[in-house]
């Protein structure tokens, strides 16, 4: 059986069918687990015995969401650290520390839509912070240590955006994209606005947001408002199709 699939399964298992009743629509617990996979996908620290992936996550949601998931975060909670373990096992990936889950209110966050961030947090300096560390009440994995850690952020990788017939424009910070000059990313067709989308980074992760454009703003097909850029999504500004990566 998949990881994702075990996790739906052993979720609605562990709350007795709440899941199943409370998100008939809108945000779907098995897309914050998609979404932790593909993080530590993306955000891969690689040395010299091992490759490196965050243990600790954290998401901001809008306060329907959070309200949505009632007392049952805890199990949420647990089911996401579990996904995380097996993924870093299976594809052998290091965890320097427990797995922990966060979830934060949010009043930019729309419903229905969630924004991650993850970081490493190393076994050896929460056991050096010490018991009288301030506890969170999120356990990953069941862990109280979990919180007793230092941070190692994982800051953001160069963005990379190219199209058929134009060179590749390689962004460090926020940028627009439309047919002004002005543009830090220029595409000269009829259907792009004159600020069509913004590109901007974000602790790890980078995010595109439309514009208000005439012709819209769609991330592997999907039309989209504002959305985070995982490593090679396809963008498509009116009838122009983009490429996105990342680079360390």
């Amino acid at each position: 059986m998949s990881i994702l699939k075990d996790f739906e399964r052993r979720l609605e298992g562990a709350v007795e069918g709440f899941f199943a009743r409370a998100f008939r629509s809108g945000l779907q617990p098995v897309e914050l687990a998609k979404a932790v996979q593909r993080y530590m996908g993306n955000y891969q620290q690689v040395g010299v015995s091992d490759i490196t992936v965050p243990n600790v996550f954290r998401f901001s949601l809008a306060s329907a969401d959070l309200d949505r998931f009632g007392g049952y975060t805890e199990a949420l909670q647990r089911e996401l650290a579990e996904v995380v373990q097996r993924t870093a096992a299976e594809r052998d990936w290091t965890l320097k520390g427990p797995v922990r889950i966060e979830f934060e209110e949010a009043d930019h966050v729309r419903v229905g839509t969630y924004e991650l961030r993850g970081k490493v947090e190393a076994r050896h300096s929460a056991e050096a912070r010490g018991a009288s560390s301030e506890p969170r009440g999120e356990q990953g994995d069941g862990t109280a240590a979990a919180s007793k850690t230092q941070v190692l952020s994982v800051g953001p990788p160069t963005a990379v955006v190219g199209h058929a017939g134009g060179a590749a424009t390689r962004l460090t910070g926020p940028a627009t994209i439309g047919r002004l000059p002005e543009c830090d990313v220029r595409l000269d067709d009829p259907s792009v606005s004159r600020r069509h989308a913004r590109l901007e980074p974000s602790g790890s992760r980078w995010h595109i947001e439309d514009l208000d454009s005439t012709n819209g703003t769609r991330v592997n097909g999907e039309a989209v408002h504002r959305a985070e850029l995982p490593h090679g999504d396809q963008l498509e500004l009116g009838s122009v199709a983009l490429s996105f990566r990342l680079e360390q």
